[in-house]
């Protein structure tokens, strides 16, 4: 959550389009954000399967590009009110945003591949009963921030959570594939740390 931020361009190569979301110190804007991650599984992969440990990267690749050409190729990103993109519902405008490139309305519901979309609705569905005033369209959804973790798993042993094959190295929370954000990198490396321990304490 980016409280008084920005949603920013942040697209490392041409032909793709990429946002992040930040907060200056001050949080001063009249704008907020967030950042709302779904789990992708192994089995959501399999189209990709020729790519072996790359399946994952390319299907990021391929799907950053389909959101620069929904955007109308350019840096505009795609974006649809929350409860239109629930229902499925192509919006015929869109609210004032601090995403400086700008906006543009697309049906994000069919952008997006099925696994990814009905896991949002779910989760948009269900925070909207938690949290009153949150399932409105007065948000929307801009896509894509597609780079919460990394698309490449580095392997460990399920109960050790050390590499299979090098000793002591124990991959870890976001950059090794194994968490989505702070909380889950923190946990992922609460857990890493115990393991280390335990190595210890075996000698």
């Amino acid at each position: 959550m980016c409280p008084g931020g920005f949603i920013l361009p942040t697209a490392t190569s041409p032909g793709e389009l990429v946002v992040n979301g930040m907060s200056p110190s001050r949080r001063d804007s009249e704008f907020a954000n967030s950042g709302i991650v779904v789990a992708i599984n192994v089995e959501d992969m399999d189209a990709y399967k020729s790519y072996g440990p790359l399946a994952g990267l390319q299907m990021q690749s391929e799907l950053e590009r389909k959101i620069w050409s929904a955007g109308g190729k350019t840096q505009s990103a795609p974006a649809q009110r929350l409860i239109d993109f629930c229902q499925n519902k192509i919006s015929p405008s869109l609210n004032r945003s601090s995403y400086i490139p700008g906006l543009s309305a697309a049906p994000m519901h069919e952008i997006l591949p099925d696994f990814i979309r009905m896991r949002l609705q779910e989760g948009f569905k269900t925070f909207g009963k938690k949290l009153k005033g949150y399932y409105t369209n007065e948000a929307q959804i801009i896509g894509l921030e597609s780079r919460t973790s990394s698309p490449v798993r580095i392997p460990r042993d399920k109960l050790t959570l050390m590499h299979p094959e090098v000793s002591g190295l124990f991959p870890c929370a976001e950059g090794a594939g194994y968490a989505g954000g702070i909380v889950s990198a923190a946990m992922d490396g609460e857990q890493c740390a115990e393991q280390v321990w335990k190595m210890f304490e075996r000698g």
